[in-house]
C-alpha cells in the first residue's frame, strides 16, 4: 500500500494525505482539511512506509484561484508579523516571532514564536487581534522548529537540512564530535538554531564500528605482542596501534573477528544507543515518486 505524503506550508513539516486513492502529481498543491480549518499543502510523493506523522484529509486539487489566494495570504502574513513585532516591543514582552501564517480559509492567523521563559501575552493577543481584525492563535516552537519553518543557510553554505529534507530531529552532543574525530570546538559545528548541527547524526552509522571496538588507550594483544589503540578511523577502515617499539596501521578486519561487518550493520541500524533509527526519520528522497 502506498501512502501519499505532503508538506504543510506553515511548519514545513511532512504529513500524510488521506481520503484520496490516486496520488496527485508531485510538487502540485492540494486543498486539505486540517484540525478545524481548511488549508493548502504541497504534494511531495508517495512511499510504502507508514510514518508517524500528522494526517490531513483531501478536499480537492488546488485551482489557480487557490494558488493566488495562498500567495495573497502569504504577503498579508508578512504584514501581520511586522505589526506583531512592533506591538510586542510596546507591550514589553520578550517574544521572538518566527512566522505568521494564515490558512487558506482565512479564518485565523497563527503566530509561531520562541521564548526563553513563560510569557504572559494575554493583553498583547487582545490588542493584536483588534489591530489585524482576525482571530489569533499563538504557538510556541523550539529553536530548531523555527529554523525549519523559516529556512536558513547552514555553515556548509547550503540550505539547512531541517528546512530542506528533514522532518524529525535527533539530539547531537559533544560526544558526537569526539566520536567522529572532530575538533572539540562546538562553535564551529553550531547551526543557525544555536544547537550542534543535525548532519552529525547522519554520520553515526559510519562510526558504528567504534561501538564494537575498545576505546582509545585500551591495550590489546596482537600476534603475542601488546599494543595500545591510538586512533580508530572508520572512514578509512583502519586502526592505529602502538607500543614502545613500533607504530602500526592495520585494517579493521585484521583485529576484529570474522563477520564483524554483520554485527556493525545491526548495531548501526538498531535505533538504540549508537545510531538513528531509519524508521524514525523521514527524508524527502524516501517519498519522492
Amino acid at each position: 500500500m502506498e501512502h501519499i505524503y505532503i508538506k504543510y506550508l506553515d511548519t514545513n513539516k511532512i504529513g500524510i494525505l488521506e481520503g484520496i486513492d490516486k496520488p496527485p502529481p508531485t510538487n502540485t498543491y492540494v486543498v486539505i482539511s486540517k484540525d478545524d480549518y481548511v488549508d493548502i499543502a504541497k504534494v511531495i510523493g508517495v512511499s510504502s512506509k507508514l510514518y508517524d506523522v500528522k494526517s490531513a484529509f483531501f478536499i480537492r486539487k488546488a485551482a489557480k484561484s487557490d494558488i493566488s489566494k495562498m500567495e495573497h495570504l502569504e504577503k498579508l502574513s508578512k504584514d501581520y508579523i511586522k505589526i506583531a513585532k512592533e506591538m510586542a516591543i510596546s507591550h514589553n514582552i520578550s517574544l521572538k516571532f518566527a512566522k505568521s501564517y494564515i490558512p487558506l480559509d482565512n479564518t485565523k492567523s497563527f503566530f509561531y514564536y520562541t521564548a526563553e521563559s513563560r510569557v504572559d501575552f494575554r493583553q498583547f493577543v487582545k490588542d493584536l487581534a483588534k489591530a489585524i481584525k482576525k482571530r489569533i492563535e499563538m504557538r510556541q516552537v523550539g529553536v530548531k522548529d523555527a529554523v525549519q519553518m523559516i529556512g536558513a543557510v547552514g555553515i556548509c553554505g547550503r540550505k539547512t537540512c531541517c528546512s530542506n529534507f528533514m522532518d524529525n530531529f535527533e539530539t547531537t552532543s559533544l560526544k558526537d564530535l569526539e566520536f567522529q574525530n572532530l575538533p572539540m570546538s562546538p562553535s564551529k559545528f553550531t547551526g543557525p538554531c544555536g544547537k550542534l548541527v543535525c548532519c552529525m547524526s547522519f554520520e553515526k552509522v559510519n562510526y558504528a564500528v567504534k561501538y564494537i571496538l575498545p576505546s582509545n588507550g585500551t591495550n590489546i594483544c596482537i600476534n603475542q605482542k601488546e599494543y595500545t589503540i591510538d586512533h580508530v578511523d572508520p572512514i578509512t577502515n583502519t586502526v592505529n596501534i602502538k607500543n614502545e617499539e613500533e607504530k602500526l596501521t592495520l585494517n579493521l578486519s585484521e583485529i576484529l573477528p570474522e563477520g564483524y561487518d554483520i554485527a556493525m550493520k545491526k548495531c548501526a541500524s538498531c535505533g538504540g544507543c549508537c545510531a538513528r533509527s531509519e524508521e524514525s526519520h523521514i527524508h524527502l528522497e524516501e517519498v519522492m515518486v
